[in-house]
């Protein structure tokens, strides 16, 4: 009886050893036009305007607070990530408001994840190719870029790290048992969590690595002392931070649009933008800092989109599944993505946003091990020899042009906007910051333009409601100024600046009265702001109470020196 042949592996070429560095390497340069970006979108009030990372002994404050803590109007309580705050004031603290270190330092990050991308494909799965081309196509991807050319996407960046190290640990201690590698796993495990919420999922996710060793080893053992000790310390670590985020931590704030759609509508929609998210995978071209119901419709399960999307997401989950044990790289990846998009699809519950690329940067980990794996086994298959080196050429020239161009759009705000309104017309978000750099470059009745597109698009917008309502004031529109600012008030009673600039505007009609009155409102909820206190001050003063006025003054000098100038 003739033997069965055993199907041998192509040994390892020479020039492997040079793409360990090669590929962060490509990861770091095709994000050259980053490198002199701005402060843009989230960075100004987390880095820039953030009171709490300009002193290290805020630190163990930062430890305590939830994520937004330094913005004095925040209304969004329910994130934790203290380790991403404190890397930003450690850098403040080296280089200041500069964003150029800021923005290296997340190019950098980014470069280290496709580096222990590359470290956790070949351990799990001893395939050269598979870990240089996913190394590869994960440096290059667009889809990247929001997390990258973003200073705040630095929580996704570090997540995505120290998620892979915690794989990478359990590996070393599930093969040697070393105790470095458990303390390494639980170090890896601390900082991914305390970085962005995504950590939580490390526990799932070394669920799908076991399933790697049950299909890879005759061998395995799901009673391995090693495996509980390394899943039971995971569950441990994550239960006291859990317990720990809860102190410091509330409700989630869903994006505006959530607020009146139903659960069913609710989940239909994330259905179909989870397939959306699979086709920005495949073809990156039109990407968006900011989606609106214009591209996010909200729809029902009786919709078209949503009945193909469902059959979409199933067939790729059920392709999963059958190849579980022939294509373990494929099947590891798309149930890594579904597993870590899930928190964050809106499916379960709704999320601040309607859909965003940067919540993909740990979910496309698997996305593109998958494609990767799919071009391996055509590569493999002999006939698609020709096509696998055609498609896997065609996708990182696509992707690094891409991500090249898409890169520049992030130099500041701008620029940004201009982008976005051309993928997002009606985007509140973006006709609002449009108007504020064309305030700063002295266009304001062009401003006013995009405040009111805004406003049209979202009546509910208060930034745009309280900026709109700021030019009619510095154009002497006073009653439009006010009506404007008081529906600010009315939305949103913690909108700081329509109480400010509703004050200006009754000291400016003489309505002392009504000046005072807007003062008092805005102490009782903003009673450590400066700019309230400030202007308050001039409400007393104006009511002959200098008393009052001067004690009011002197708490806003307290908290910030330079206000009112000498």
């Amino acid at each position: 009886m003739a033997k069965k042949k055993t199907k041998t592996k192509a040994p390892e070429p020479g020039w492997l050893k040079y793409t360990w560095w090669a590929i962060p390497l490509l990861a770091i340069l095709v994000y050259i036009p980053s490198f002199t970006g701005q402060f843009t979108l989230d960075d100004n009030p987390i880095i820039e305007d953030n009171l709490m990372i300009r002193s290290l002994d805020n630190l163990p404050k930062i430890w305590t607070s939830h994520y937004w803590a330094g913005k004095i109007d925040a209304n969004d309580k329910s994130l934790y990530r203290p380790l991403t705050i404190t890397t930003y004031a450690l850098q403040y603290a080296i280089t200041k408001n500069n964003p150029v270190p800021f923005h290296i330092v997340n190019i950098l990050l980014h470069a280290l994840v496709c580096f222990s991308l590359m470290k956790l494909v070949s351990l799990l799965f001893k395939d050269f190719r598979l870990t240089v081309l996913s190394g590869l196509l994960f440096a290059l991807h667009p889809i990247h870029t929001e997390a990258v050319s973003g200073i705040v996407g630095r929580a996704e960046l570090m997540s995505a790290l120290f998620i892979l190290t915690a794989c990478i640990s359990y590996h070393h201690w599930h093969e040697s048992g070393k105790m470095k590698w458990l303390g390494a796993l639980i170090l890896s495990t601390i900082a991914a969590i305390t970085s962005k919420e995504h950590g939580f999922m490390i526990l799932a996710i070394l669920g799908l690595q076991e399933t790697v060793y049950f299909f890879k080893s005759k061998k395995y053992q799901w009673y391995s002392v090693r495996t509980w000790m390394g899943i039971g310390t995971v569950i441990l670590v994550s239960a006291i931070l859990w317990a720990v985020r809860s102190n410091f931590t509330g409700p989630p704030v869903p994006h505006e649009q959530w607020l009146v759609v139903k659960a069913p509508e609710r989940m239909a929609t994330s259905l179909r933008t989870t397939a959306e998210y699979i086709g920005l995978h495949i073809w990156p071209l039109k990407l968006s800092a900011d989606y609106w119901t214009d591209q996010v419709p909200i729809v029902g399960f009786g919709n078209m989109a949503v009945l193909s999307s469902i059959i979409l997401i199933l067939s790729i989950l059920v392709i999963a599944i059958w190849q579980l044990k022939k294509l373990v790289p494929f099947s590891w990846g798309i149930m890594f993505f579904f597993l870590t998009l899930v928190p964050v699809s809106n499916f379960f519950f709704a999320a601040g946003f309607l859909k965003a690329e940067r919540i993909l940067y740990i979910p496309s980990i698997g996305f593109i091990l998958a494609m990767s794996a799919v071009l391996v086994r055509l590569y493999d298959s002999g006939k698609g020899k020709m096509a696998a080196y055609i498609l896997a050429g065609g996708l990182t020239l696509f992707f690094g042009v891409r991500t090249w161009l898409r890169a520049g759009d992030w130099k500041n705000n701008y620029t940004l906007a201009q982008a976005t309104l051309k993928t997002s017309p009606n985007s509140p978000r973006f006709n609002n910051m449009m108007g504020l750099e064309l305030v700063h470059l002295k266009r304001n009745q062009e401003a006013i333009a995009y405040y009111q597109k805004a406003v049209t698009s979202n009546p509910n917008h208060v930034p745009a409601l309280v900026n709109l309502g700021t030019e009619y004031k510095n154009l002497n529109r006073n009653d439009e100024a006010i009506a404007t600012l008081e529906q600010a008030i009315k939305i949103d009673p913690g909108a700081m600046m329509a109480y400010v600039n509703l004050m200006s505007v009754y000291r400016a009609l003489g309505d002392f009265d009504k000046n005072l009155e807007v003062a008092t409102r805005a102490l009782a909820i903003f009673p450590n702001s400066a700019p309230v206190l400030w202007n308050a001050a001039n409400a007393y003063q104006l009511k002959h109470d200098m008393t009052k006025a001067d004690e009011l003054r002197a708490k806003a000098r307290a908290i910030q020196p330079g206000i009112g100038g000498k």
